[in-house]
């Protein structure tokens, strides 16, 4: 048996089955697309399932000694926390999240944000640290689908960081009160 893609609604539907269980349309195994069983990177994005791509999402996390806080394959996206960070004491959150782009075939992409939690009043995204730890989950799973090692994740993995706005308000008050005292 093998899932192949319902011409009608676009589910997944076994290739053995007369009518789609979602829509009731007839299944046509000739022209529909069959389910990949791996998952595979190629050209800057994923091969496979959603459900495929979550598994190998799940796995970076772990190899990267993050925890996941939660995977849904339906909606595509994996949510992680990783341990104490230069910017913050609990560390980053960070949510991955893949959209399908052409049957079977998933874009993924990333973005963290420093914790602040406890006493921590402020934390700060050091060289977009936050982002940098969705980046290091999106590197492992291209590793773990066969990626070459020279190819790096696509820019729009993840969104440009406002860390250099934040270091130049908290620094601006500062700055004013020096001139201050020297005028």
């Amino acid at each position: 048996m093998a899932l192949i893609r319902c011409l009608e609604c676009g589910r997944d539907v076994s290739d053995q089955a007369s009518a789609c269980p979602n829509c009731g349309a007839p299944v046509d195994t000739t022209l529909a697309p069959i389910a990949p069983n791996k998952v595979t990177y190629n050209n800057g994005e994923f091969d496979g399932t959603s459900a495929l791509i979550m598994e190998v999402a799940k796995s970076a996390v772990s190899q990267c000694n993050y925890r996941i806080d939660s995977a849904d394959a339906v909606a595509g996206t994996l949510t992680f926390t990783t341990g104490v960070t230069m910017g913050s004491w609990s560390g980053v959150s960070g949510t991955i999240a893949w959209q399908e782009t052409a049957p079977y075939r998933f874009k993924v992409t990333g973005h963290g944000k420093q914790n602040v939690k406890g006493g921590q009043v402020l934390a700060i995204n050091l060289f977009d640290e936050a982002n940098a730890k969705s980046r290091n989950v999106i590197e492992q799973m291209m590793r773990l689908t066969g990626a070459k090692s020279d190819e790096q994740v696509p820019d729009s993995a993840t969104p440009p960081s406002g860390c250099l706005v934040l270091l130049v308000a908290l620094a601006a008050p500062a700055l004013a009160v020096g001139l201050h005292f020297l005028a």
